[in-house]
């Protein structure tokens, strides 16, 4: 009935959440267990993954600055695609630092959840001052 047609109608036009669809955090789970197969694998000859990670942290890490300033650049452009496309390389590099460091994403999610209430502010000062 109605209220059959209005769930319908509502779910179609409500914004998606992170988590839903073929775009949310399924994509990030199976770019995560991509990067661990590249890991295991580890032919550097057929995979880029395979490469920065027989590279190193460093090399990860360097990556990851060279993206993160990437996006930096467009979005100081105001550039929506560019953005996009660079923030996907971002994550990229980010998971294969991730890995390469042994970093598992369900200890930055664990993080992000011991954060979640506290004001910004806050949770900076309270960062151990070096």
């Amino acid at each position: 009935g109605g209220a059959a047609v209005a769930a319908v109608v509502y779910s179609s036009c409500r914004p998606l959440r992170c988590h839903e669809g073929a775009s949310g955090f399924a994509q990030l789970d199976k770019l995560w267990a991509t990067i661990q197969a590249r890991k295991a694998e580890g032919d550097s000859s057929k995979s880029w993954t395979a490469r920065l990670l027989k590279a190193g942290p460093e090399k990860c890490a360097q990556k990851v600055g060279e993206e993160a300033t990437e996006v930096a650049i467009e979005a100081a452009c105001r550039r929506h695609e560019g953005v996009v496309k660079e923030s996907a390389d971002l994550l990229f590099h980010l998971f294969v630092l991730w890995a390469s460091m042994g970093v598992e994403p369900r200890e930055v999610l664990a993080e992000l959840a011991r954060r979640e209430g506290l004001s910004g502010v806050v949770e900076k000062a309270a960062r151990p001052k070096s």
